[in-house]
């Protein structure tokens, strides 16, 4: 009985041993695929929550509150070819879910990119699915407190900062000073600009298409002084199509925007007339678009070694509806950041918006955490 034991653990053993190595060769060659694929994926996350008290109507409100959170995944293929995909946390404001946190996508492309430059188009790039739009996704890298609003014609809904379609955009005459890129700014780094234009469904990235227009979006941004004055920039973005309604209203909206950005100052002003919005929603019940005019400035102070940054933001917005009211909407911002790590920092701010005199104020202590 012993000799037979023996010879089956004989016959047995070098089988089991060769099962071990090639299953361990197995479990070895997926982790270097997953590592593989890793190194090439990028995972980040940015939220908006805290502590807001605020005025409206005749009642005082206050709560804690997470007002926006991102969950982007980055994954290249090659120095080519890469994808993007954001969902977007949101309150969700209106029917039985009322109150809940909802997730939807803020963004979902394929982006194709060449670092080349051609002539005196410098690192062309093609965004294609559920991508952000030309003039918003610039000022956004300008303007840096999403946590407190949104640009102000997305918050006054003439400009959507996402859209379904494609996009296409180009820096102009090569790249800025690298010591610039570094210390103040290197998005849209282009010497002597930029271009960025898009055809888009025209709704927005949370809307259904209830029509079949699509929309024609633009953005030209000059660098009159790249050596002397390289955070100076005169920009000009616009729209031409319709709302997202059935009726087809009129959308066409143009923007001056002026921008400059240092070390410790950053400025905006704009100026800009639109004829209609992408909701449709401003227009009359026969799908007649008004036309709106206004403006808006930004200033962000930076001091103590740029740890800690004075903002503020006022914009104006005037149309007349169809029973002839006369609207008008005004935004002032101010509040004091101290700037954590890159990124992530603390907000303290006074959020006023007026309409025809009819007011809401918001008190707000918010942390960014951008990980």
């Amino acid at each position: 009985m012993k000799n037979i034991v023996m010879l089956l653990f004989t016959l047995i053993l070098p089988y089991s041993l060769n099962a071990q190595v090639i299953n361990d060769s197995v479990i070895y060659q997926q982790n270097q695929r997953i590592l593989q694929f890793l190194e090439s994926s990028k995972i980040s996350t940015q939220i908006f929550l805290g502590y807001r008290y605020y005025e409206e109507g005749n009642g005082n409100f206050n709560e804690f509150a997470v007002k926006r959170g991102y969950i982007t995944f980055d994954k290249s293929l090659n120095k080519y070819l890469s994808g993007r995909i954001a969902p977007d946390l949101t309150i969700d404001k209106e029917g039985d879910g009322e109150g809940d946190l909802e997730m939807r996508l803020k963004y979902c492309y394929v982006e194709i990119k060449d670092e080349g430059s051609y002539s005196v188009f410098t690192s062309p790039k093609l965004l294609i699915g559920e991508v952000p739009t030309p003039f918003i996704d610039f000022e956004e890298k300008i303007n840096a407190y999403r946590v407190v609003a949104s640009q102000y014609l997305d918050d006054m809904k003439i400009f959507s900062s996402a859209d379904f379609g494609v996009t296409t955009s180009v820096l102009l005459g090569g790249k800025v000073d690298e010591g610039y890129q570094k210390s103040v700014s290197n998005t849209y780094p282009g010497k002597f600009g930029s271009i960025a234009v898009g055809v888009f469904n025209g709704g927005g990235y949370h809307a259904l298409e209830y029509n079949n227009n699509k929309t024609l979006q633009w953005r030209l941004s000059i660098r009159p002084m790249p050596e002397r004055l390289p955070g100076l920039q005169f920009s000009y973005a616009g729209v031409h199509g319709k709302g997202n309604t059935a009726l087809y209203p009129d959308w066409d909206t143009h923007t001056g925007f002026l921008s400059y950005e240092s070390r410790r100052l950053i400025l905006t002003g704009q100026l800009f007339r639109s004829l209609g919005n992408y909701e449709g929603s401003l227009a009359d019940s026969l799908g007649n678009s008004y036309t709106a005019r206004g403006f808006n400035a930004f200033l962000e102070l930076k001091f103590l070694q740029n740890r800690f940054s004075l903002f503020g933001a006022y914009g104006l917005m005037r149309y007349t509806d169809f029973t002839g009211v006369d609207i008008e909407k005004t935004r002032e911002i101010i509040g004091l950041a101290y700037h954590i790590y890159k990124r992530n920092k603390f907000v303290i701010d006074l959020n006023r918006s007026v309409t025809n005199g009819k007011c809401k104020g918001v008190v707000e202590f918010m942390f960014e955490l951008a990980l």
